[in-house]
């Protein structure tokens, strides 16, 4: 199966391939990311459709002049999915499906809307490092960072039967009662996968490194969490409100976060707390870099103050007796 899904994307001269593209693909392979099970294909084929998410991330778009990449569908970005980092399909920034890469950076200039969310700002300040060459567009298989030129089965079985280790602090990110948005935010953090000034200079982009929110200093994920002087103090007005101790360095402070010893509630509270905390603290970085609109410390700590009362009021349905007491302790630590 998963063979025949290769030789879709690497062996066009295949006769077999020739039929598929033409057939179920209506001409062309970039189809196949958008083209579903139906009813009238064979099993076969629909099995082969059926694979997309699982061979998505082993298909890489090596992007050039763009004028065959799909911007939503095809895998040409740090982000994966495009859909699925801008939460759902009702997202697509008024972008047709099949829109090409090219037909939307005319001339070198991307021709977007407005961001309008965190996850269309950091999109839009990757596609700020990407540059088209006169070069054609190409695939490339890749597994575990490596790519292979040839379709070799017993590669493609170790990385689907790997297990995959536990991260020690997967249970600091990926909580039950998370605000979603802050927990993907922070396993980007986690990866250092946001678009910090260090990484867009390393990307070959020529900005200004001082920190947006101290004006001094080398702006990396480990200066504004929390090494910066406006950041550590956000959380240090959070911390003494959980009545924890505010560490300065990122590592530690996730460390402090994945060996937390405090009751559920208490433990909840305090990771809800910290997520926030990380999540505004972004948001007012890309506020000043893209709005010039700038907030003090105490207005953002009611924004987290505001947010995580209206989560904690969320959880009396499902769990009376916990929004109670996480409510509680918030109130009165405050």
């Amino acid at each position: 199966m998963f063979r025949l899904v290769w030789m879709l994307f690497f062996r066009p001269e295949s006769v077999w391939v020739t039929w598929f593209k033409e057939v179920i693909l209506k001409g062309s392979v970039h189809n196949y990311w958008t083209t579903t099970p139906k009813q009238a294909y064979s099993w076969l084929v629909n099995k082969l459709l059926k694979l997309k998410s699982v061979v998505f991330p082993l298909i890489k778009l090596r992007l050039q002049n763009g004028e065959t990449a799909r911007f939503w569908s095809d895998n040409w970005t740090s982000f994966g999915d495009l859909y699925t980092h801008l939460s759902g399909r009702n997202s697509r920034l008024g972008i047709p499906q099949k829109a090409t890469v090219a037909s939307l950076c005319p001339n070198g200039s991307w021709t977007l809307p407005p961001a309008r969310t965190e996850a269309q700002i950091e999109l839009y300040s990757y596609l700020t490092t990407v540059k088209l060459t006169e070069n054609q567009d190409y695939y490339e298989w890749e597994i575990n960072g490596q790519v292979h030129p040839t379709f070799k089965t017993g590669i493609l079985y170790d990385y689907l039967a790997q297990p995959h280790p536990d991260v020690h602090w997967f249970a600091a990110v990926w909580i039950s009662r998370a605000i979603p948005r802050h927990s993907f935010h922070m396993w980007l953090v986690i990866q250092n996968r946001i678009p910090t000034r260090d990484r867009l200079i390393q990307w070959g982009l020529q900005v200004d490194d001082r920190c947006l929110l101290c004006s001094q200093n080398h702006k990396s994920r480990d200066h504004l969490f929390f090494a910066c002087p406006f950041s550590y103090d956000m959380w240090n007005m959070v911390a003494r409100r959980l009545q924890i101790l505010p560490i300065r360095t990122w590592q530690d402070s996730l460390a402090q976060m994945t060996t937390l010893s405090t009751p559920t509630a208490q433990r909840l509270l305090i990771l809800l707390a910290w997520q926030a905390t990380v999540y505004w603290i972004w948001n007012e970085r890309n506020s000043r870099l893209h709005t010039n609109t700038f907030r003090t410390t105490d207005q953002i700590f009611k924004l987290i103050d505001r947010q995580l009362r209206n989560k904690m009021q969320s959880f009396r349905e499902s769990n009376p007796n916990r929004a109670s007491t996480m409510i509680q302790s918030w109130f009165r630590l405050g």
